[in-house]
């Protein structure tokens, strides 16, 4: 059961998820639905038994198994008609914020690197943390459609990668082969480089935001956390 956060319910961010899952129901990779009301965006689903989340599945082949559920997803070429737009979003979350933990408006020139980016946005997820990636011995899952719009889906790519932390050349390699048809072209690589340095700001930012709102602690961590990773994507 899902019960959004008070603080929360006027961010624009999850204003799409209920043009959203009629969309995605027949590629049967959500949990079953048994109610939903958009007004509240209160949500439950049914229990997954045995259920793991993508850092704690012990399964070696989980990082490929992963790109097939975003391969199928992406490759739906689903439309909602809404666009992600992450620029906007990173302005609304820095309007909201009092007391600027790190000296992020230092990386705001990055903006002009996402502006050059002109991919086809289809509907993508957006926020691929461990928890919204579920594997059980039938069956894979991916849940939690708050922030899915429109988008690229090298920024979807790039969402898994930094929210599980993952920096292995050879892991994302896994991922590369099992997702694309074809070897990266320089293009996305430096397409997917942006990208990753844009995530670690925007998600930096919202941690801010959210450490202003809530001031508990798991935000300033993952604030100080994003922060850290922006500075080194940026190097």
């Amino acid at each position: 059961m899902r019960i959004p956060k008070e603080e929360t319910k006027e961010l624009s961010a999850f204003n799409n998820e209920k043009n959203v899952l009629p969309l995605i129901k027949d590629l049967d990779l959500d949990v079953p639905e048994i109610y939903y009301d958009p007004e509240t965006r209160v949500r439950i689903t049914r229990w997954i038994p045995n259920a793991i989340e993508y850092k704690l599945c012990p399964d070696e082949d989980k990082i490929e198994r992963v790109a097939k559920i975003l391969k199928k997803f992406h490759g739906a070429n689903l439309k909602s008609g809404v666009d992600f737009n992450c620029v906007a979003l990173l302005n609304e979350y820095r309007s909201h914020i009092k007391d600027l933990l790190h000296p992020l408006d230092d990386y705001y020139h990055l903006i002009s690197d996402i502006q050059q980016i002109h991919n086809e946005h289809i509907l993508c997820h957006n926020d691929l943390v461990s928890g919204n990636l579920l594997f059980t011995k039938e069956k894979d899952y991916l849940i939690d459609y708050e922030y899915a719009k429109d988008n690229d889906p090298l920024f979807d790519i790039m969402s898994f990668f930094t929210e599980n932390k993952i920096t292995d050349s050879n892991l994302r390699n896994r991922f590369y082969a099992a997702y694309f048809d074809s070897p990266l072209t320089p293009i996305q690589i430096k397409q997917l480089s942006i990208y990753e340095s844009f995530h670690n700001l925007l998600w930096c930012t919202w941690a801010n935001m959210m450490y202003d709102l809530l001031h508990e602690e798991i935000y300033l961590e993952i604030a100080s956390d994003k922060y850290n990773a922006l500075k080194i994507s940026v190097q």
